[in-house]
């Protein structure tokens, strides 16, 4: 009952979605919705995409950096904030980007006209509308923003050309372009509804190009009728065409950054001038294993990959027997103790602890999705972790461990779980670094077992290259790994859709990265809504 406590498995839960897309009537789950904003690098590919220009790199780095909260993903709406710099700064890369820009050339880009009249200003903003909204413009919206640029001809000095100007500025900063917004009221409170087509483009673009959609990708959603039933074929079509697309590989590279940490981490027990170096060489490790330059395998095999990909100051981090020039790929022969990403010193210096509990926490939730309770935070709680740490402090961080495990019921529970998975990491220092003692000389063991959960059995290994070969064959991995693609894609946390989840891991069936992101953009998860109440 402990370890179920911790682990959190629960079962489907369904709404009544009679008469709506038999296959989203039949999804077990959907997290409620939540407003969810563009982040940062969301948004600035979505105004360098429509608009065709580059911000500048001032332009960048006036927005917030968006970082994973926890395990959790820079999409996810549950980690995301909101304070006035973000409006400060999308007024400003507004002004500064519009002075880059032609009118002339914005109304002929998007009205596919030139003159200065009310009919071509009206079809300006219904095309840059179109795109920036991700839907169609209501024709109380256009008429509004042609009140917004008449307003601005009729100053001084102005002209019709910055009516254009302010409406465009005024399109880059409304809350329908920064945030993904649906209507999660439409239909009956507490049940499963599909998305609109327009809804199902959009969560399509910002998941497989991290953009908005483009106009054949609108254009498909315009076909999408009342009660979401989509053409399979279309929808695989459209599917395949945005994966092979460049901006495909943005989408990619988000995914891998945020999944090892990489994308955020600090690496601050490496030296400042390889922090760097270890972040482009895991992802390039990811890009590789990914199928990129390379022949894609089973993307479960990073789990238990022999070749892994370093620039030569991070090889000496992984103990190489000799270093190459640039970028270049390792066997397992060559390095010490490694095997699979995780034993990669640019996974293990970005989780930024050696803690049984800091990395047992991660790694149980981000290979196993087990679902970790919150530590108990009334007082008597806190003084008893104190108390913890005091009796600990001379121990070694594996006696530490164990000394946890005795204690109450409602910490040892999630102890026993969570922790043994960091003890075949232990003699992996901060930096990634192998080494068989502590910093007081004592020997370092690498041996455990982890208790069964669901989908995984009991496993009992002498080192982390035995536990990730066995963890690697269990269904566990697999449904987690679609769990994560999931999450990364809606933007929400997915773990109780166990259903759809397994649905997608079989449609997966443990094959390449392309083909766990294409299970993951056709499954009905991607198009199922709750609806809430007004």
């Amino acid at each position: 009952m402990l370890v179920a406590a911790c682990v959190g498995e629960i079962g489907p839960s369904t709404g009544d979605a009679t008469g709506i897309d038999p296959e989203v009537a039949a999804s077990d789950y959907a997290p409620t919705p939540l407003a969810i904003r563009l982040n940062d690098q969301q948004y600035v590919h979505a105004v360098e995409d429509v608009l065709g220009v580059t911000l500048t790199a001032d332009e960048r780095q006036k927005l917030p950096r968006d970082i994973p909260a926890e395990a959790h993903y820079a999409t996810s709406a549950e980690g995301q904030f909101f304070n006035p710099q973000y409006v400060i700064a999308y007024a400003e890369i507004a002004r500064s980007v519009t002075a880059r820009l032609s009118p002339a050339q914005l109304r002929q880009s998007f009205g596919a006209c030139e003159e200065s009249t009310p009919t071509c200003r009206d079809a300006f903003t219904r095309g840059l509308g179109r795109r920036l909204y991700r839907r169609p413009l209501s024709d109380d919206e256009v008429l509004d923003y042609a009140g917004l640029a008449i307003g601005v001809e009729d100053l001084p000095e102005a002209d019709f050309d910055d009516g254009v100007i302010a409406i465009t500025q005024a399109l880059l900063q409304a809350p329908d372009f920064l945030y993904r917004l649906e209507n999660e009221t439409h239909g009956t409170p507490d049940t499963i509804r599909p998305v609109s087509g327009y809804e199902l483009a959009s969560r399509l673009s910002f998941f497989l190009w991290q953009s908005c959609p483009d106009d054949a990708l609108l254009d498909f959603a315009a076909t999408v009728p009342e009660g979401g039933a989509v053409d399979k074929e279309a929808l695989t079509a459209q599917v395949n065409r945005m994966m092979a697309d460049p901006r495909y590989d943005r989408s990619r590279d988000a995914f891998w950054s945020d999944y090892t940490l990489v994308s955020t981490a600090p690496f601050a027990y490496a030296e400042p001038d390889v922090q760097e170096e270890l972040r482009h060489s895991m992802l390039t490790t990811m890009a590789r294993l990914s199928g990129v330059d390379a022949d894609p395998g089973p993307i479960l095999d990073m789990f238990t990959a022999d070749e892994l990909w370093m620039t030569p100051a991070v090889a000496q981090y992984a103990g190489a027997t000799s270093t190459k020039d640039g970028m270049a790929s390792y066997v397992s022969g060559e390095l010490e103790e490694r095997l699979g990403i995780t034993t990669h010193p640019s996974f293990l210096g970005a989780i930024g602890t050696t803690s049984f509990v800091g990395r047992g926490v991660f790694m149980s939730q981000r290979i196993l999705c087990i679902d970790i309770a919150a530590p108990p935070s009334d007082e008597d709680a806190f003084n008893r972790i104190q108390e913890t740490v005091a009796d600990t402090e001379e121990l070694t961080p594996r006696e530490a461990s164990e000394f946890r495990f005795n204690l109450e019921p409602q910490c040892q529970g999630c102890h026993q779980v969570f922790e043994p998975i960091a003890y075949a990491f232990e003699r992996f220092d901060l930096s990634g670094q192998y080494t068989p003692t502590d910093e007081d000389g004592r020997a370092l063991y690498t041996d455990g077992e982890l208790p069964e959960v669901k989908y995984q059995p009991a496993i009992t290994f002498d080192d982390a290259q035995e536990l990730m070969t066995q963890l690697r064959d269990t269904e566990r991995v697999g449904r987690c790994l679609v769990q994560n693609m999931m999450e990364y894609a809606i933007g929400h946390d997915v773990g109780r859709a166990q259903d759809a989840i397994g649905k997608a891991h079989t449609s997966f069936d443990e094959g390449t990265f392309d083909d766990l992101v294409r299970a993951v953009a056709l499954s009905p998860q991607l198009r199922a809504q709750k609806v809430v109440t007004p």
